[in-house]
């Protein structure tokens, strides 16, 4: 066993599109969730600025404040993590996405430090989670807000991995010395993303291993979009218009009826009917309007038609028939929504799911038991194996806007492709070896995205198609992706950190 420190643990940080969560590891009992300064579970993840005294709020504080004056206010910073530097203003400053996420980090670690004496608490060793589906830049970019909080970040590991630890751990304490194998479908459903996966878990006397099986997802899919369609409902019934009022004051609207939709969701998962009310919704008007829950249902069809499809998607890329799937693990809050609920039941059969883990803290507690294994590979008396796929296919950019695909999505790595290139046009003096990850034979800004270029210059000139440019992509198994280019004898190689 790993020799646990009060004060200078191991934690796993579950970075949330709406909630984040603190889990530390503890010798003997497994992973314990550091509840904030309010003694909840999990913090929001919203961020405030009050520009009147230069103060920043995180939590559900800033949530209350943003309410009154929303601008300042920004919910669902995961979603922005496509371009980490982009500029997001709060109250006329200006923030990007990588400084938000390290402020909401930040907030959650402050609790955990202000339960002991002023400084003497710290992490020996951090892991951050991101949802299966994220990008190659957006890992990156939550890497970087992990660094920028100091929490001596020593991994990333992907959401469901880190639900199925959390499982895996009761399962093994249960039955510590019996071997078994199951296949694992993990439903992560929460406020802004949507990930699937699919694990073997083999169990023998000294291992737990792990193997993806496939994956799949939408990185804009989740309970801040059923929160928009009710939201909708809930105007059309009252008869309220929001159309062609000041911004300042559509702002505010807006957010308190979301406000109130989000807590009408909740509240339609265990009853079939809710009264919505909204005083003061304009200056002259109020909401006062029941919705039932199929009325909610059938307001977010098209997003239940969606996860239905990628569902499917699934069987197809894995092979696999729903038969073969010996138990489902639902994760976050979404998932609680009955026809979601239904629809897994329908497909895989109620008696499979999974219930005796908290979806809405597994995840930083399997954060929390993979930085101890990362600590200490001998903290659990048993070898940890994970073996992982790739969610995205990456290649190169290539004449014509053309996307080259070196190794295809849901390959399982460690993995390697190499391929010989060539020159379009004569006499090329430089080159810019574009590195892309996405889907489809055209790049574009929909489907794929830049992971890197790396530059060959002085290149001596020579007719098209006489110049061999060969490039190598390697995958290990911590998903990181090297890529080497040779092309008439410069040799110029670089590391990117897929997951």
């Amino acid at each position: 066993m790993a020799i646990d420190n009060e004060t200078n643990p191991v934690l796993g940080f579950d970075l949330g599109t709406t909630f984040s969560a603190l889990a530390r590891w503890v010798d003997r009992k497994g992973p314990q969730i550091i509840q904030n300064r309010a003694g909840q579970d999990i913090t929001q993840s919203v961020v405030y600025y009050n520009p009147e005294n230069d103060e920043i709020l995180v939590g559900h504080i800033a949530y209350t404040k943003g309410l009154m004056i929303p601008e300042n206010m920004i919910v669902g910073v995961k979603r922005l993590m496509d371009d980490g530097n982009q500029k997001v203003m709060l109250g006329g400053k200006e923030f990007t996405p990588i400084t938000l996420s390290s402020l909401i980090l930040e907030k959650i670690y402050e609790d955990a430090k202000m339960k002991y004496p002023t400084g003497t608490f710290s992490s020996r060793g951090s892991v951050v989670t991101v949802p299966c589906y994220f990008k190659a830049h957006q890992m990156d970019n939550t890497r970087k807000a992990a660094e920028m909080t100091d929490i001596n970040c020593i991994g990333i590991i992907q959401e469901p991995i880190a639900a199925s630890l959390s499982y895996a751990l009761q399962i093994c304490e249960d039955h510590f010395d019996k071997e078994f194998s199951q296949k694992i479908l993990v439903f992560d459903l929460g406020g802004g993303t949507f990930d699937l996966t699919l694990f073997q878990l083999k169990h023998t006397s000294d291992t737990i291993f792990f193997e993806v099986l496939a994956s799949s997802g939408d990185d804009r899919l989740g309970g801040m979009d059923f929160d928009r369609c009710l939201a909708d409902v809930i105007l059309e019934k009252s008869g309220v218009s929001l159309d062609g009022i000041e911004p300042k004051l559509f702002n505010k609207a807006q957010k308190n009826l979301l406000e109130q939709s989000t807590l009408a969701k909740i509240a339609l998962s265990a009853s079939n009917d809710y009264y919505v009310a909204v005083p003061f919704i304009l200056p002259d008007k109020h909401i006062e309007v029941s919705i039932s829950r199929e009325e909610f249902e059938k307001s977010i069809k098209d997003y239940f038609d969606k996860i239905s499809k990628i569902i499917d998607s699934l069987w197809a890329s894995s092979k696999l028939n729903p038969s073969d799937i010996d138990r489902v693990i639902r994760v976050g809050g979404s998932s609680h929504i009955p026809c979601i609920k239904n629809l897994l039941d329908d497909i895989l059969g109620a008696e499979k799911t999974w219930s005796n883990i908290n979806p809405s803290t597994s995840i930083a507690e399997g954060a929390a038991m993979y930085a101890a294994y990362l600590d200490n590979t001998d903290f659990f008396d048993k070898k940890i194996v994970i073996r992982t796929r790739t969610c995205h296919a990456l290649g190169l950019k290539t004449s014509g806007n053309r996307f080259k695909e070196l190794i295809p999505a849901n390959r399982q790595a460690p993995c390697t492709a190499k391929q010989v290139f060539t020159t379009a046009k004569d006499n090329v003096k430089k080159l810019d070896i574009g590195v892309y990850q996405g889907s489809g034979k055209k790049i574009s800004k929909k489907t794929h995205s830049l992971i890197g270029k790396i530059p060959i210059n002085n290149l001596a000139p020579k007719r098209a198609g006489e110049v061999d440019i060969e490039v190598m992509f390697s995958i290990d198994m911590a998903q990181r992706l090297s890529i080497t280019v040779e092309v008439e004898g410069q040799k110029k190689s670089a590391v990117v950190n897929y997951t």
